[in-house]
């Protein structure tokens, strides 16, 4: 299925989830997106659901070298033959559900109050949900680039 075509049922999240926040959101996001997932955003400082759907991409942080991120990078990643890691696509497509499930709950609970989110731009609208995680092809670039968009990092160890 297509990126933008997933179909989500929000009511797999708790009625409280936008007010989670740290070890409950956390527990929440290990259960519906997986443990490396909620690992990655726990290191992140990513406490909070409005705290990821404001987040421009989660796994940006992977292409750094950091002794923190090491294990994650072993469970969220693949480690190419040229020591340069790239993303699982299970892992992308985890959170992509997640955020996407996230954003849908948050649309509902600006609707009921009355409010309308504005889209930040085109990619935004309802089939992908806001998404904000990288949904590109596999970009290599190295790791002493740091403000390239990639998901795929260069390692020198």
């Amino acid at each position: 299925m297509p990126p933008g075509t997933l179909n989500v049922d929000i009511t797999v999240l708790p009625s409280d989830v936008l007010s989670l926040f740290d070890e409950p959101f956390y527990e929440l996001v290990h259960k519906l997106a997986g443990p490396v997932e909620a690992k990655l955003l726990e290191v992140q400082g990513i406490r909070s659901a409005y705290s990821l759907i404001h987040t421009e991409d989660i796994f940006d942080i992977l292409k750094y070298e950091c002794k923190s991120l090491d294990e994650i990078k072993r469970k969220a990643c693949f480690l190419l033959n040229d020591n340069r890691y790239i993303v699982k696509p299970g892992c992308k497509s985890n959170m992509r559900y997640f955020t996407q499930l996230l954003n849908l709950k948050n649309q509902e609970h600006l609707k009921s109050n009355g409010l309308r989110m504005k889209p930040k731009n085109k990619s935004n609208d309802t089939n992908n949900a806001g998404s904000s995680i990288s949904q590109s092809p596999a970009q290599v670039l190295p790791l002493s680039s740091p403000l390239s968009q990639s998901t795929t990092t260069q390692t020198t160890g």
